[in-house]
């Protein structure tokens, strides 16, 4: 097996961890399925600090949008984020593994699979998160997350029990 590692990309696969700050929020639905989902938990997005910029990426039904916003380095996440809007933000940091795949089956391209895929999460274990309480439910439970509550105007700041 040793001419496996002399021409293979494995090489190339590595874990990289990202801080990402995962946003709840009720959202403006006017079609009738939304009636389907908890309300404040009815779109997901995200923003990170990438080290010269805050970055948000929305996805929405119609496109998504990844836009540089103009906030500093010393900014909190509450004045980054109109947390009026907001039902929860979630601090999450994620080891993205680059050596598996994700889905290799057709999905529904919605706000919380796009959220999945910018966050890693994904296989036979995750098939069945598809609304975004799901996933918020998903990463508080999961403990490789180190999953942090932000406080918002409708949520209060809390930690895991770990202390984490």
């Amino acid at each position: 097996m040793s001419w496996l590692k002399e021409v293979s990309f494995l090489d190339d696969w590595y874990y990289e961890y990202t801080d990402w700050y995962v946003i709840f929020e009720h959202g403006d639905m006017p079609w009738l399925l939304s009636n389907l989902l908890q309300p404040g938990f009815r779109h997901v997005w995200a923003v990170r600090w990438d080290g010269f910029n805050w970055i948000a990426f929305n996805p929405r039904l119609g496109a998504t949008t990844i836009e540089i916003l103009p906030f500093g380095p010393k900014d909190k996440i509450q004045n980054v984020v109109n947390v009026t809007i907001c039902s929860v933000i979630i601090h999450v940091n994620v080891r993205q593994d680059h050596s598996r795949i994700r889905n290799p089956w057709p999905t529904l391209f919605t706000c919380v699979e796009q959220m999945k895929g910018l966050l890693g999460i994904g296989g036979i274990k995750t098939w069945w998160i598809y609304r975004p309480y799901q996933l918020f439910k998903y990463l508080i439970k999961e403990p490789r997350y180190g999953t942090q509550t932000i406080t918002t105007a409708t949520t209060t700041s809390s930690k895991r029990k770990d202390g984490s």
